[in-house]
């Protein structure tokens, strides 16, 4: 089981769009089956495949972290084909600054992911929150590989803040990380970005996923890109994306 985190801390950059979206490209490749885990407290993933209704903490990750209900029996299917989904709700945001008090809160998710079936799913894609927090250190624990989306100039100020949590967390050579430009639609904020993330050190994926408004809207129609807009920039660029993704789980 390879888990995929989609983690930056800034908000507004893309990740709940990338998450599902790269998701079901996982799903719709051959027989894999994918679980997408919500650990965003704003819930859009969940949301977006009307999974929760991001205020009940029953169902949702909220309540296996509170020991309430089990990992297993918080998984829903959707309708995306070879995926399921472990809702979030508003609740893990005051659940998040509780989980800090126990002994190695970090790993409690990497902890249920070892209990699920071996074999029950291929990937887990998780869609993490924004800030830095007790929750996105539970992202960051069982994670192979990082895609952090840079849309604009504070994505990469604010990516100083997530690289030193997983310096922290993780073991130099035990994860990959794929910084990948996202929905930048001026060249001149491209231009910018790029200098920025040269100057700082940061390499750049191969994959960039264009400015497309097909991709935008999606999440108000459910489904994917795919289902959506088959023939949109976003459906070409996410399955770009995907291919470097198994590249970079078959070489770490």
């Amino acid at each position: 089981m390879n888990v995929i985190t989609i983690c930056n801390a800034k908000g507004g950059c893309g990740k709940s769009t990338i998450a599902i979206n790269l998701a079901a490209a996982l799903g719709r490749s051959g027989r894999s089956k994918v679980l997408l885990i919500d650990m965003d407290p704003q819930a859009q993933a969940s949301a977006w495949l009307s999974a929760s209704n991001g205020l009940s903490r029953q169902g949702t990750l909220a309540a296996v972290f509170l020991r309430e209900e089990s990992l297993a029996s918080v998984i829903q299917p959707s309708d995306i084909k070879n995926l399921w989904i472990v809702p979030s709700s508003q609740p893990l945001e005051t659940i998040s600054h509780e989980m800090s008090q126990l002994d190695g809160y970090e790993s409690l998710l990497a902890e249920l992911l070892d209990k699920l079936p071996p074999k029950q799913f291929d990937y887990v894609v998780i869609d993490s929150p924004n800030q830095i927090s007790p929750v996105m250190e539970n992202a960051i624990v069982p994670s192979d590989i990082f895609i952090v989306p840079f849309e604009g100039t504070k994505a990469v100020t604010s990516y100083a803040n997530f690289f030193a949590l997983v310096r922290r967390l993780r073991a130099p050579g035990s994860y990959r990380i794929l910084h990948v430009l996202n929905n930048i639609s001026l060249h001149g904020v491209r231009r910018s970005v790029l200098q920025l993330m040269e100057q700082e050190g940061i390499p750049v994926a191969a994959t960039e996923i264009r400015n497309c408004g097909w991709l935008a809207q999606v999440d108000q129609h459910g489904g994917s890109i795919f289902d959506y807009r088959p023939h949109s920039k976003g459906a070409e660029d996410i399955p770009k994306l995907q291919r470097e993704v198994l590249r970079c789980l078959r070489n770490k």
